[in-house]
Formats: structure tokens, C-alpha cells, sequence
């Protein structure tokens, strides 16, 4: 309930922006944080670092993050770091990142098991409906499997400015 007043306090000029990184969130805490950030305006969200290394979500889910992004209609960059995103929620994130009439900016690192990452840049890549201008997706298992859907869009999206796919699992000669 405090978010509100703060955030209106800012000049709308301001670039705004919430971070939750290297944090363990009982559900509890995670329910009030996601509840104060449905429908808050702020240009970037970012929620990294947050499964005590072993791979295990500690915090806020997936679900929760996809209602902060869909609720708010400002949002510019969207980070997720080290959070699993199962394939039962790649559709919902893809979509969320077609619709969205701001977002131009994806980064998803260390998010996806082997064979959901190709899955994930492939319904990117293969969507008339991306708008990014930034798309990051290192150290997510992505795999060569992808490189004809990769090299097609590349040929066709004068829109991205920027890809990396650092640490994956990518030949050279792709």
C-alpha cells in the first residue's frame, strides 16, 4: 500500500524501476510484494538471483511475474534471471511479450532445463508479433537446433538491435 504514493511522487520523466535480486521470499511476503506491484507504472522489472544457487525457486513465481508485467502497461525492460520458467510457461510468456505495447527489452539467463530454451526462442523468433529491440537469453540450454529459425530471423527483423546468446550451447559454425 505505501508503493502508491511513493511512485507518485516521482516526475514522470523519472525512469523507474523495481529490482528484487539475491532475495528468499517466504509466500507470504511474495503474495504482499506482488499485490503492491499489480498495475504500479515503472519502466523496469527485474527479479534475478533468487534460488539460492541450487536451482530452486525461493521467492516469487512465475505466475506472480507475469501478472506484474501484464498489469502494468509502461514496462520497457523485463529481466529474469535464474528463476526456472517450465514449459507450461512459455506460452504465457511469449504471449505476454507479443501484447505488451511497451516492452522492448527481454532478458531471460539461466531460466530454462535442455530443450526449453530452444523452445522459447523459437516461439520468439518465430511470431510477426515481437517488438524487442534487445534480446537476451544466455546460459539457457539453447542448442544449434534453433540456428535455421536464428538465421531466418535475423534476415528479416530490422527491429533488434541487440541478441546475445552468450553461454549457451551454440556450434560455431552456427
Amino acid at each position: 500500500k505505501q508503493f502508491t504514493p511513493a511512485m507518485n511522487l516521482l516526475p514522470d520523466n523519472c525512469e523507474r524501476f523495481f529490482i528484487l535480486s539475491f532475495v528468499q521470499l517466504n509466500h507470504e511476503a511474495m503474495l504482499l510484494i506482488t499485490e503492491a506491484l499489480i498495475g504500479k507504472p515503472f519502466h523496469k522489472f527485474a527479479f534475478t538471483n533468487n534460488d539460492n544457487g541450487d536451482g530452486v525457486p525461493a521467492g516469487m513465481s512465475v505466475d506472480a511475474i507475469l501478472g506484474i508485467v501484464e498489469s502494468n502497461k509502461r514496462l520497457r525492460k523485463l529481466e529474469i534471471g535464474r528463476n526456472r520458467i517450465g514449459r507450461d510457461h512459455i506460452e504465457r510468456l511469449c504471449s505476454a511479450v507479443y501484447t505488451h505495447p511497451a516492452l522492448v527489452e527481454l532478458e531471460v539467463f539461466n531460466c530454462f532445463e535442455p530443450g526449453f530454451g530452444d523452445t522459447m526462442l523459437t516461439s520468439l523468433l518465430t511470431s510477426d508479433d515481437l517488438k524487442l529491440e534487445k534480446l537476451v537469453m544466455f546460459s539457457n540450454n539453447i542448442t544449434s537446433a534453433v540456428s535455421t529459425v536464428l538465421a531466418d530471423f535475423l534476415a528479416s527483423n530490422p527491429r533488434l538491435k541487440e541478441l546475445d546468446l552468450e553461454e549457451d550451447n551454440l556450434n560455431d559454425s552456427d
